[in-house]
């Protein structure tokens, strides 16, 4: 898939084809937006463009090409966090600055791309800072980021900045159903659900988060009454928390659309939405305020680490009382 074959970025796509048009291609560049929207895809057609051997927005035929579609190159490095680490090691840092040292085994270039660059403490960044102060001709650095602020300005201003966005529902749907094999009816729940990334839609399929939503309404909303029973505020019942925590919040999102509209284009859960309706007439849009904010400080207590268990009893007290 050459850059141009990337759904509902256009501008960055432009970008990017300008500068491989011109040959003006050298030193860092980081690829910023929310999370799920083609950044590490777009990196990868970028490298492919660079180097594909027939000079063209990616042959799909040459070499270089296959070998990168493949991730199988061996002037292309992916570095990001290692599974069950909080950050990019400065020993991963310093294997690529030494790699970067080294001229290109076969590419014109050679590519680096930190996925999800934010993951990278400071002394990680302040490491890799020294080699994107003087960088070499032979060599490009790919920075993707949906967090800015964790990039740190000495690393921000060294790069190009290629901005990408949400995608439109429709786009969404669009690459779900020609290029994931999603059906038309999953491809309108999850486009929805994922509000304009495909990657988080994705993930919902693959995580199965409509399983995981049902048990967060179930232990939270429809079971209120059995909160004090140790397992229903059990956190690891549930696959990933944070993700389970934002399904139930869109629950209570469309609960408080549904008291200013029946539109029904601008719902999430959609394949509950009748319940929807149903419920909404039971509660008043200020105790749906109440909730939707006890459960959105229930999120930021998870990501600050705070003790789940007692951060799940706590939301479900709040979400009991009137």
């Amino acid at each position: 898939m050459p850059l141009k074959g990337i759904i509902g970025q256009d501008s960055a796509v432009r970008a990017l084809s300008s500068m491989i048009a011109k040959e003006d291609i050298n030193g860092a560049y980081i690829f910023t937006g929310p999370g799920g929207v083609g950044k590490f895809s777009a990196g990868i057609e970028f490298a492919k463009a660079i180097n594909c051997e027939k000079k063209e927005d990616a042959c799909e035929e040459c070499v270089s090409c296959r070998k990168i579609n493949s991730l199988n190159h061996p002037d292309l490095f992916i570095i990001r966090k290692e599974e069950g680490s909080s950050f990019i090691k400065i020993d991963r840092i310093r294997d690529i600055i030494y790699q970067a040292s080294l001229k290109p085994y076969e590419a014109r270039k050679k590519i680096f791309i930190i996925a999800e660059a934010e993951d990278m403490n400071e002394e990680s960044q302040n490491a890799l800072l020294k080699i994107l102060e003087e960088p070499r001709e032979n060599q490009i650095f790919i920075l993707t980021t949906s967090v800015v602020s964790g990039i740190l300005a000495t690393v921000f201003s060294r790069c190009k900045i290629v901005k990408f966005n949400l995608l439109s529902r429709d786009k969404v749907q669009e690459i779900l159903t020609s290029r994931q094999g999603f059906n038309e009816e999953e491809a309108v729940l999850f486009s929805r659900m994922a509000m304009g990334s495909p990657g988080r839609a994705i993930a919902f399929k693959e995580n199965d988060y409509i399983r995981e939503r049902d048990r967060m309404l179930n232990d939270f909303f429809l079971r209120k009454r059995a909160i004090f029973r140790e397992e229903v505020c059990d956190d690891k019942k549930y696959n990933d928390l944070d993700a389970s925590l934002g399904m139930l919040l869109s629950w209570y999102r469309d609960l408080l659309v549904s008291k200013f509209t029946q539109d029904r284009n601008i719902f999430l859960n959609l394949d509950r939405i009748e319940e929807i309706f149903s419920y909404s007439a039971r509660f008043s849009a200020e105790k749906i305020e109440r909730d939707i904010a006890s459960v959105m400080k229930t999120i930021n207590y998870i990501r600050r680490n705070i003790n789940p268990k007692m951060a799940l009893f706590n939301m479900a007290l709040e979400l009991e009382r009137q």
